[in-house]
């Protein structure tokens, strides 16, 4: 299981530079010297460009891992739209070993301030939706036999969770030889289905008590 996350860890991060290359080496043909195949096989990689990653992210706490890492695409007129794969590493701890936590995010963010005569953008409001998951054997996402039906009624695998925060990103001027656009510091505060069960369930528990803490470096390339 360590080698296929490995793997899959790899080509999370390699595709997107190698497919970049690639969309590059058509777009810097001449269009004198272009054949009509060359046309075509052009338009079809633009197409293909949609679907590359544009973004990575690393990211300390926030439920889904101690330490995680991921890409994702970056879209919307105002850019304003984020979707994330990440893979989040926890250690044993009280348990007999290491986990790895997938994770599948949705982000909205529907403000850019930039600070006036300068290359920083204070984004005030982030909103985030995310499914996370631990792939290991002795999470699951149906109830076992072995308990009574509907003794925990939710899934141990699978978790639901939303956050809130705030991030400053630091504009990469065009003139700059570099391959990234922009980077971005963020901080995050969120909770999962079950904490929010727990909080409305037991009055007695602070709302603050149920939050996580997140702080993650966001690269756009």
């Amino acid at each position: 299981m360590r080698l296929s996350v490995a793997v899959f860890s790899l080509c999370l991060f390699c595709l997107p530079l190698c497919l970049m290359g690639q969309v590059r080496k058509s777009a810097e043909i001449p269009d004198t010297l272009r054949t009509r195949y060359e046309k075509m096989t052009t338009r079809r990689m633009e197409r293909w460009e949609r679907l590359i990653p544009d973004h990575y992210k690393w990211q300390f706490a926030g439920s889904i891992g101690v330490v995680s890492i991921g890409t994702g695409w970056t879209y919307g007129k105002k850019k304003q739209w984020e979707t994330d794969v990440m893979l989040g590493f926890l250690p044993k701890f009280e348990s007999e070993h290491n986990k790895v936590v997938l994770t599948l995010k949705q982000s909205y963010l529907p403000w850019r301030l930039r600070i006036k005569g300068s290359a920083w953008v204070v984004q005030p409001l982030s909103c985030s939706l995310f499914l996370s998951s631990v792939l290991n054997d002795k999470f699951w996402t149906r109830e076992p036999d072995r308990y009574p039906k509907g003794y925990y009624g939710f899934s141990t695998r699978i978790r639901a969770n939303l956050s809130l925060g705030q991030r400053i990103m630091f504009d990469i001027p065009d003139v700059s030889n570099w391959w990234v656009q922009d980077i971005s510091l963020y901080y995050e505060l969120g909770a999962c289905d079950t904490d929010f069960c727990t909080f409305f369930g037991d009055r007695s528990i602070k709302f603050k008590e149920i939050l996580s803490l997140a702080v993650g470096l966001k690269l756009h390339i």
